[in-house]
């Protein structure tokens, strides 16, 4: 768990790892909880992934929100979001390539007090794949809680 108190961020962080040896029919259900194993609501996560230096060509991943009202989704409409054909139709969420190097980190922040639960992973790779997920909750902070102690905590 992080706390920023300039931002307001307060992230959990969680490490996920594989093979995907048919990656179109694997999707990884990942709910967000704390630190105490409590279901929380998100309104931000990032996603780090890469696959296994072994690996000849690179992977591919998609996140799909969890706990937002959407039409359409991997599981109840096989909307593939990770494949070598061009979809019909499109998933609720965000997706990235990787390879041995790494990756760009890829984030969602939710707009206007949108909040997920957690996210579908659907993850493409000819190996071994290694996902870094950090979730949790961004807000704006009151920076005058920070700057005078005397007066003010500042607060969790």
């Amino acid at each position: 768990m992080t706390y920023d108190l300039v931002t307001g961020q307060r992230t959990f962080y969680l490490g996920l790892s594989g093979v995907s040896p048919n990656p179109n029919n694997v999707i990884h259900d990942v709910i967000f909880r704390d630190s105490g194993g409590n279901d929380i609501k998100c309104s931000y996560f990032r996603i780090n992934a890469l696959v296994d230096a072994t690996v000849a060509n690179s992977g591919a991943w998609a996140a799909e929100l969890s706990g937002i009202p959407h039409t359409g989704d991997m599981l109840t409409d096989s909307l593939s979001s990770v494949s070598n054909t061009v979809a019909t139709s499109g998933i609720c969420g965000i997706g990235g390539a990787m390879g041995p190097i790494g990756s760009i980190p890829h984030e969602w922040h939710g707009s206007n007090g949108q909040v997920c639960t957690g996210i579908k992973l659907q993850v493409m790779s000819e190996g071994p794949w290694f996902i870094g997920i950090t979730y949790g909750n961004l807000f704006p902070l009151n920076t005058i809680r920070t700057t005078n102690s005397l007066v003010y905590d500042a607060g969790v």
